[in-house]
């Protein structure tokens, strides 16, 4: 066993994480959005700046700075500046400087509200934008005045369209024209070439549980009345063709499922009859963009452990594959014939890349610039694994070794299950603060690390992504202690030295765990969903559980009953640490507190941590660092070496 601690939380809470991307129109040069930590007396958050990268290599331009975030940027279709969203006035406006760089002018100077994912009109004379609704005045006297009770909801702040005119250098910002208006959330939209519509998509409410009554429609740049296309339910925006000929549109397949499948569809400009495109192996499209010459859609798709960018004809033809590389992709954005995107793998942090759609080679052109005092030192050894479940399935997974292993060595084992339950483990870098394993800190501690992909999950296919539909803990429970039993077998795993971790369904899948067997010395529960009962009631998406026990609870009690850890608690002896974020929607903190109360009062091992302000997902670096601190420690404490 390894006593090293080159990989610090303190250290990995610094990797520079590509979050997105932007393609110039002639396809030489691409700006990336990395995130930072920024750590002072009184801060603890990340914040996010724009770098400039050249297709012909070279260190990367970094053109914002500061303690406030630059993100969203967009390349004028001249390719002569960038807009961009920042908070550097106290809300995010949007903003606008010289490709080359130099000092940024503010296009929008709101202080109320804030602006997001701004996109040039073709001729590059206006820019739409995303904004909730400015307060009116009787609203905001209302809430100074602490006159503002809240209908549960039917008060909702709507996000709608609006336009603003781009003009050069510093002056007093031009009015932006609000384009849509009414009881609706605009999730995405898009210009037409000619710039007199947009294409959008939108839903009731900005609550999450309403997503699966998107729409697509169109709507004059002037403003006007929506006119809806078709029911797309889908959590991205519409892409409008070169030529102005179709809409692209991921669109659910009916009926629409939270495990859900779909398919590029292409809606006729002019109205007529759709056109489905070619489905993608996981049936998860994610629309990139648009070839030059209108003929292909681009998409991304998960593949197991990596995903890939395909070409999909728009005639409806089949899709063909046009990445090959095992890293991960993760922001993408394509200019007519030239993509580009982030990618990384286990011992490769994220970088930008070029393909060529038409000949599949992949070039990188830039890295995130590590910070100082980045470890130049090895990190664990990695593989994709494969085990056989009961039943017959094959699951894959990877496996991480503890550092400086030696084979044939018999070493403690973490399993960590991903969250969903439709998520995926891939190739993604393993030096990254931003996953909830610390996995070098357990690697450096002796360690060997699973992260299974059981059913349920993403990448391997519709019929496996559903395979756990009204069965949570059962065949998923299955294949992730064959998985534990496989590596048992090859002499990896200590049978006696077993952990078990995971946040979200995850985290379900750990409080279920220890309900059913003792053969974890310690577990981690971070967010969790313990009661399928109460989570139903309380979290903000009220579908999810009934959309996969294909009931609600006051019509079927046994599905509920049976597949939650609160109602197999009894006896479980596992020592548990619990970690949940105060201001989680999606799982809420009550989870966690059932938990603790039902071990607790049982007399069993178990200390929970609340991380304050926290959503589903922390989100400030230091309670980051203490979650993956805590679970290291934790581990290390009850796994007896």
């Amino acid at each position: 066993m390894t006593e090293t601690r080159t990989w610090t939380p303190e250290i990995q809470i610094g990797y520079p994480q590509i979050v997105e991307l932007a393609l110039a129109p002639d396809g030489r040069r691409a700006v990336f959005v990395a995130r930072e930590p920024l750590l002072t007396d009184e801060k603890s958050e990340f914040v996010t700046h724009l770098y400039l990268a050249a297709a012909d290599g070279g260190a990367p331009i970094q053109l914002t700075f500061g303690e406030h975030s630059a993100s969203a940027p967009r390349w004028s279709p001249d390719g002569q500046h960038l807009a961009f969203v920042s908070a550097r006035s106290g809300r995010a406006n949007l903003y606008a400087l010289r490709a080359g760089g130099g000092e940024a002018w503010p296009l929008t100077r709101y202080e109320k509200t804030d602006v997001a994912a701004p996109r040039w009109s073709a001729d590059g004379r206006r820019i739409a934008f995303l904004m909730a609704e400015p307060h009116s005045d009787e609203k905001e006297k209302a809430i100074k005045a602490k006159n503002d009770p809240l209908l549960w909801e039917v008060d909702f702040d709507f996000t709608q369209l609006f336009v603003v005119p781009f003009e050069i250098g510093p002056r007093k910002p031009a009015e932006a024209a609000q384009i849509t208006r009414g009881r609706r959330q605009i999730v995405g939209f898009d210009w037409f070439p000619d710039g007199e519509r947009l294409a959008v998509t939108h839903r009731p409410s900005p609550a999450e549980d309403t997503w699966t009554e998107t729409w697509l429609a169109t709507v004059p740049a002037g403003g006007g009345e929506l006119s809806d296309v078709a029911r797309v339910a889908d959590w991205g925006g519409p892409r409008v063709s070169p030529d102005g000929r179709w809409v692209a549109c991921a669109t659910a397949d009916a009926p629409i499922r939270w495990a859900f499948a779909n398919r590029v569809v292409l809606y006729p400009a002019g109205g007529g009859e759709p056109r489905p495109l070619a489905i993608t192996p996981d049936e998860q499209s994610w629309l990139v963009g648009w070839s030059a010459d209108s003929r292909a859609v681009y998409a991304l798709d998960n593949v197991g452990l990596a995903n890939q960018i395909w070409a999909l004809p728009a005639d409806g033809s089949e899709a063909r594959q046009i990445s090959r590389s095992r890293a991960v992709k993760t922001a993408v954005d394509s200019r007519g014939d030239t993509i580009a995107f982030a990618g990384e793998d286990f011992d490769a942090p994220n970088a930008v890349y070029l393909l060529d759609p038409a000949s599949g080679d992949e070039r990188l052109i830039a890295a995130a610039p590590l910070p100082a005092g980045w470890p130049d030192a090895a990190l664990p050894q990695a593989e994709e694994l494969r085990w056989e479940s009961p039943d017959g399935r094959q699951i894959e997974g990877v496996l991480i070794y503890p550092l400086g292993y030696q084979p044939g060595q018999r070493c403690p084992l973490v399993v960590e299950v991903h969250g969903g339950p439709a998520g995926v483990y891939q190739r993604t870098y393993l030096g990254s603060a931003d996953q909830y394993a610390d996995l070098v800190g357990l690697a450096e501690r002796g360690f060997a690390i699973l992260r299974p992909n059981p059913r349920g999950s993403s990448g391997y296919g519709r019929e496996f992504r559903h395979a756990n539909r009204g069965d949570w803990g059962g065949g998923d429970y299955r294949d992730i202690i064959a998985g534990v039993d496989a590596l048992v077998a090859r002499g990896v795993a200590d049978p006696e030295r077993l952990g078990i971790m995971g946040w979200s369904y995850g985290g379900y899948m750990t409080s279920w765990a220890i309900t059913q067997t003792d053969r974890f010395k310690a577990a981690c529960v971070g967010a969790g969903v313990t009661n399928l009962m109460s989570f139903n009631g309380t979290s903000d998406i009220p579908s999810f559980v009934p959309d996969y026990f294909g009931a609600e609870a006051w019509d079927d009690l046994a599905p509920y009953r049976d597949h939650s850890a609160i109602f197999q608690i009894r006896g479980a002896k596992t020592p548990t640490l619990i970690q949940h974020g105060d201001s989680d929607l999606r799982v809420p903190l009550s989870q966690g507190r059932e938990l603790y109360n039902a071990l607790r009062r049982q007399g069993t091992p178990v200390e929970m941590v609340i991380y304050p302000r926290q959503p589903h997902w922390p989100a400030e670096p230091r309670l980051l660092v203490d979650i993956h601190r805590r679970v290291v420690e934790w581990f290390v404490r009850w796994i007896k070496f």
